[in-house]
């Protein structure tokens, strides 16, 4: 039991970083023993449950006895608003705030004696749900739902930031590799089938996205088809890897009305003695050698200079990031 409910919301509420609300209400559920818990936040909009990331995107990786029981007992009318499964030995709690979507939290814990009581965890996670919905309009792309260009600026700027007044994460993952990916030929897509069509294949192949990488990875939409990562705590030999799967991935999937999607990919070593422009542009430069070459490929900017395809580019360090 908190002493102070109060601070409990005003610990959530000064947060603005969807990533960061996430561990601080974590924290605030279980103050002390948050690591003997176990939570996950569900997300119903357009008539289909999403699970929730830390980073306040979505996938679709349910277990099945879940989707049961968010189908059963929270759909449209939405029944219960605190629920015990015996079964999954977890607790259900249900919040429709004044939208289209509906949110619920499930609470497992080895020793429930030691959640907070009921009435207060539902308040607080009702609070929860407003805080991040406000997140997700201001730092979300609104047609892929990935991060937007202003989250880019601020997440890598804090990225690169060295000073110890920035505590990044509760879980302090370490950033190891910055991607540029780009959609070949995708202007074609869009003047042959027109933009309505373009749009589609954007926001499938940012789920695509979400469905591959991991909950800790920074996902974003740079602009237009062009799209950026931070891969967490990842060699580049396993960065090389993991791309290379995505790349066949996106190869391989049914686009509707599309008969094939390729991506292009170029991908940096994340150094944090670089500014943010100089990151970019090794990543961008890796990039401009799939486009320009064969397409549908992924390159490394270390590889690609120590073989002297493309040169090496230090551009000057900016203290300011572009906003948009």
């Amino acid at each position: 039991m908190v002493e102070c409910k109060y601070y409990s919301f005003y610990a959530l509420a000064k947060i603005n970083d969807p990533e960061l609300l996430y561990e601080a209400f974590r924290q605030q559920i279980a103050p002390g023993h948050a690591d003997e818990i176990e939570i996950e936040v569900f997300e119903n909009s357009d008539k289909s449950w999403h699970r929730l990331t830390r980073s306040g995107g979505h996938d679709q990786s349910i277990p099945a006895e879940v989707r049961v029981v968010l189908d059963q007992r929270f759909g449209a009318r939405d029944l219960e608003s605190w629920y015990y499964d015996s079964d999954i030995e977890g607790w259900f709690c249900s919040y429709r705030p004044l939208t289209s979507k509906q949110f619920v939290l499930l609470v497992k814990s080895g020793d429930p004696e030691k959640l907070i009581e009921e009435d207060y965890l539902q308040f607080l996670f009702h609070f929860y749900c407003h805080q991040l919905q406000m997140l997700q309009g201001t730092y979300r792309d609104a047609l892929t739902g990935l991060y937007n260009r202003r989250a880019f600026n601020e997440k890598m700027q804090q990225l690169l930031d060295r000073s110890s007044n920035y505590v990044r994460r509760a879980k302090n993952f370490e950033p190891t590799i910055y991607v540029m990916l780009d959609i070949d030929h995708f202007k074609a897509i869009n003047d042959r089938l027109g933009h309505l069509f373009g749009d589609e294949v954007l926001l499938l192949l940012a789920r695509q996205m979400s469905d591959s990488f991991r909950d800790n990875d920074l996902l974003f939409r740079y602009g237009g088809e062009e799209f950026a990562m931070v891969l967490m705590d990842i060699t580049p030999e396993q960065a090389q890897q993991s791309l290379q799967r995505f790349r066949e991935r996106i190869a391989g999937y049914p686009f509707p009305n599309v008969d094939r999607i390729t991506v292009s990919i170029g991908f940096t070593l994340f150094d944090k003695t670089l500014g943010i422009d100089e990151l970019v542009r090794q990543a961008d430069n890796a990039l401009y050698y799939c486009k320009t070459t064969t397409r549908n490929a992924v390159h490394s900017y270390q590889e690609l200079v120590e073989q002297g395809l493309i040169p090496a580019v230090r551009a000057p360090k900016s203290p300011h990031l572009e906003t948009s």
